[in-house]
């Protein structure tokens, strides 16, 4: 050793010493029970976090850049919508956009798009196209922790491709609208409003489109609201039949012409002209004196009940979007000039071109009114899985008296009033119209149905400005009535 100092030892490492914790069941319980109410407080307070993101703060979502919402508009997984035959209508393409086949159907389609929103089908069913509908608490509840996608279920719809395209291509580029429907299920089966668009072209048109004076958005079946002159007297002799005050064969009477409160009305408007003939004929050659006088007897409140079960006064209960046809303008005081005006398809009368379709329906359903329908099914993987309608019908008049407007609608085809409608061998039904404007113009009208003996179709057509209902209107309904029955 250097220096002889002693040695220095290394002290001997001590012992490691643990200090084990024994937990009592008592002390396990109550810390599981702690742990417990800080997990439930955590779900809660994540729960309380979705459902005021999701629900309550709606900010968020309507904000155009929100990644969630404009994904619901390129959503690769959407819906297909689909013909009554099952042929493809609308699907959505690689790239997330939505393609519509047939540009006529564009009104009843609507649209999706991240600016300006939703509409028609594609509203009324979003739930469904989606896959929010019948997808379950757990596949939702995937789809908003996971951003597992939701796929979404086929509509099919009421519409009949045939009588689609034949309504198309008779009404063609003239502005107006084509009802054609089922009169006993209220099934449909075209719908064509001109002009038209492109619901896949909105986000670079839309602007355009909604400055253009043509309104093209509008879907002029069921939102176009226009005075049906003539086609409305099939409502007013409805109601008189009903009433008990006159019936077809009743002798009435127009002197030439008919002063009610200081207003004539003149008999000019009929081939015959001044005369005495039955009922029947007053109807079939449309002589406005004779209804005017007839509303003023009838009366506004036996009118208005009676086209209230029609459902004027209301907005139709439709898959799409629908105007209230009105007798009168909200607040105008219920004058005898008024109800003469009405009763003959003026005043301040305005109706859909659905809405007339459905008084031809009714007259052809033997007094039953049918409730309108769209969309019928929802399909998955080729097969439906899902009702989304069924038929549905109201008595609104008796059969007997829809019987016998029948009988003078048929006289009215009959008896040459309505170019193009007559089919060797089918007996067809129905009424002209010509509404004047307001401009100098008259909006061209017809309603009708077909076969009458077990009708098949019923039809409204209104070409706007378009002159004489039976010389323009007529033939439109004939060539959709001929795809009806050759069907």
């Amino acid at each position: 050793m250097r220096g002889g100092g002693a040695a220095r030892l290394s002290p001997r490492p001590a012992s490691r010493r643990y200090n084990l914790l024994v937990l009592t069941p008592a002390d396990f319980e109550r810390r599981l029970r702690v742990f417990s109410a800080l997990a439930v407080a955590f779900l809660l307070a994540s729960l309380a976090a979705l459902a005021w993101w999701q629900v309550l703060d709606t900010s968020l979502a309507s904000e155009d850049r929100n990644p969630r919402r404009l994904s619901r508009f390129y959503d690769p997984n959407r819906g297909r919508i689909l013909d009554r035959d099952g042929n493809v209508v609308v699907e959505t393409l690689p790239d997330g956009r939505r393609y519509l086949y047939d540009a006529s159907l564009a009104h009843v389609i609507g649209y999706l798009d991240p600016r300006y929103g939703s509409q028609g089908i594609e509203r009324a069913y979003d739930a469904i196209l989606s896959g929010r509908a019948g997808s379950g608490w757990l596949a939702a509840l995937r789809y908003e922790l996971l951003r597992e996608p939701l796929r979404g279920d086929d509509v099919r719809l009421a519409i009949d491709p045939s009588l689609q395209a034949a309504a198309r291509a008779a009404l063609g580029g003239r502005k107006g609208a084509v009802v054609a429907l089922d009169p006993g299920s209220g099934d449909i089966l075209a719908m064509v409003s001109v002009p038209t668009f492109d619901p896949g072209a909105l986000g670079s048109t839309g602007e355009a489109l909604l400055r253009d004076p043509g309104s093209p958005l509008l879907n002029r079946a069921t939102q176009g609201l226009y005075p049906p002159g003539s086609t409305f007297k099939t409502v007013t002799a409805l109601a008189a039949l009903e009433a008990g005050i006159i019936t077809p064969q009743t002798t009435v009477e127009c002197p030439g012409e008919i002063i009610i409160d200081g207003f004539p009305i003149s008999c000019r408007n009929t081939p015959q002209g001044a005369g005495t003939y039955p009922f029947s004929h007053a109807f079939i050659y449309s002589v406005n004196a004779v209804f005017a006088k007839l509303g003023v007897e009838l009366g506004w409140q036996r009118l208005e009940e009676a086209s209230g079960r029609l459902g004027f006064g209301r907005e139709l209960t439709f898959g799409l979007d629908t105007a209230a046809s009105q007798l009168r303008s909200p607040g105008s005081p219920r004058t005898a000039v008024l109800l003469a005006s009405t009763a003959f398809g003026q005043g301040e009368l305005l109706a859909t071109p659905l809405q007339m379709a459905l008084v031809a329906a009714t007259v052809a359903n033997r007094g039953q009114l049918p409730a309108p329908r769209i969309a019928l099914d929802a399909w998955h993987s080729g097969k439906p899985i899902a009702a989304l309608s069924r038929p549905s019908s109201a008595r609104a008049f008796d059969p007997k008296v829809a019987d016998e407007v029948a009988a003078m609608m048929a006289g009215v085809v009959e008896a040459g009033q309505a170019a193009g409608v007559a089919i060797p061998g089918i007996t067809v039904a129905g009424k002209t119209g010509t509404a004047e404007a307001g401009d100098g113009t008259s909006h061209a009208w017809f309603i009708a149905f077909a076969p009458v003996e077990r009708p098949r179709v019923a039809v409204a057509v209104i070409v706007e400005s378009g002159g004489q209902g039976g010389a323009v209107a007529a033939p439109i309904a004939g060539q959709v009535i001929r795809a009806a029955v050759q069907r």
